[in-house]
């Protein structure tokens, strides 16, 4: 696949056609064109090699284009809604319009690629919205912390949707960053934040249902697993035997409390190689999973109490539930978490470190979440998830143990 050299013309050319799409009442949606950034983004293209991952954002035609993504393709995904949601596997091109959500995501990539000794790298585009957002400031540091092979591209524009930096930030408005990770330039945008200036008439235009510009997944349904119902094996005994079979497959446990402590002895017969210790950063360590999901890893994503899960809230429920179906399935995210509740315990652990969000969670998101009694049950819920290669959630009930 070789990737065309594209001209400032052309991508300017590019984007005013798209524009004159939308004046001419085709583009009845939610899209962000680029512009003023086309010798900048043509330089740092220069760097990116075929087989790199590039990771986008809500503003990524341009990403699209420079990364080799045919224009006539591109051109058709816009025109049918899908501009904030741009995927292409073979080309290793991933997007969210999610502020915030990616860096997390691109350094699970990279820690993929340097346990496979690869000579990809990770090259993570993101806005001055997420410059704002913490999430950078955690990938940022693990990327640097373990020499992760990903660069992150601050694209400026000094506003965030219409707020300039100084509206949001007062005297600290423009942050220099101090990382070997991090490319920051500025630029003066052509385009305003959404569509592009003028009105259309929505009556001449067609809005389709969700499904029809993202079609369900079909069921899955798990398999009885009947050669386990014999078994005599405890719900503790279940999980650790669970995580040891997994182990054996090569999966990679991720979380904090997994290398010190094994996941409250559950993952004593695991590899120390296969635990990745994290920091108290839980939407880092989903982002993480998700990353090195794309690389064909096997992540066991650990959680020791529900009420830490909602810091992950947008990993887990518009990410790890969403990225299969909304990427039309060129994305898998065969992820297990392990939702520890703390519903018991030899000491009293207050109201925010006891809760129970297993209905909240099975409202939310579409991937199977299992509450199960007994040590069969927990086996038969891992090797389901296995087979389905899609997440899953296993509630484990500290009551239980």
């Amino acid at each position: 696949m070789n990737k065309k050299m594209w001209t400032k013309e052309e991508l300017i050319k590019f984007e005013n056609e798209i524009g004159d799409l939308y004046l001419d009442n085709k583009l009845p949606f939610l899209f962000h064109l680029s512009g003023g950034n086309e010798d900048q983004l043509i330089e740092i293209f220069k760097n990116i090699k075929e087989g790199d991952y590039v990771i986008s954002n809500h503003r990524n035609h341009y990403h699209a284009l420079l990364h080799g993504i045919p224009p006539e393709e591109l051109k058709s995904k816009i025109i049918d809604g899908k501009s904030m949601f741009i995927y292409d596997r073979k080309r290793n091109f991933f997007v969210s319009a999610i502020i915030g959500a990616t860096p997390a995501i691109a350094a699970g990539i990279a820690w993929a690629l340097k346990r496979k000794n690869s000579k990809q790298k990770v090259w993570c585009f993101i806005g001055d919205g997420t410059e704002d957002n913490g999430h950078l400031s955690e990938a940022v540091r693990s990327v640097d912390g373990f020499d992760l092979p990903c660069t992150f591209i601050i694209e400026s524009t000094n506003r965030s949707c219409e707020a300039s930096n100084s509206d949001r930030w007062g005297k600290t408005a423009h942050i220099k960053w101090d990382s070997p990770s991090v490319i920051k330039y500025s630029y003066v945008c052509t385009y305003p934040h959404c569509r592009k200036n003028g009105k259309i008439d929505l009556s001449k235009t067609k809005i389709k249902k969700d499904e029809e510009y993202f079609p369900l997944l079909d069921e899955f349904i798990y398999p009885d697993f009947s050669e386990l119902n014999n078994l005599n094996i405890s719900y503790k005994e279940g999980i650790t035997q669970a995580m040891t079979d997994l182990g054996k497959e090569g999966a990679i446990f991720i979380g904090y409390n997994v290398l010190y402590g094994d996941a409250m002895g559950t993952l004593k017969n695991i590899n120390p190689s296969q635990k990745l210790e994290t920091p108290v950063a839980e939407n880092l360590m989903a982002g993480l999973a998700i990353g090195m999901s794309f690389e064909g890893f096997i992540p066991v994503l650990y959680y020791e109490r529900h009420d830490f899960m909602t810091v992950a809230a947008d990993a887990i429920i518009n990410h790890i539930d969403k990225i299969e179906r909304i990427s039309h399935g060129e994305y898998k995210v065969p992820i297990i978490i392990r939702a520890v509740t703390a519903d018991s315990g030899l000491f009293y652990s207050g109201i925010t470190h006891s809760q129970d969000f297993t209905k909240m969670f099975k409202k939310c998101v579409s991937f199977p979440i299992i509450d199960p009694n007994n040590g069969i049950e927990i086996l038969k819920a891992i090797k389901g998830a296995r087979k389905s290669g899609r997440p899953m959630m296993l509630i484990e009930r500290k009551s239980k143990y």
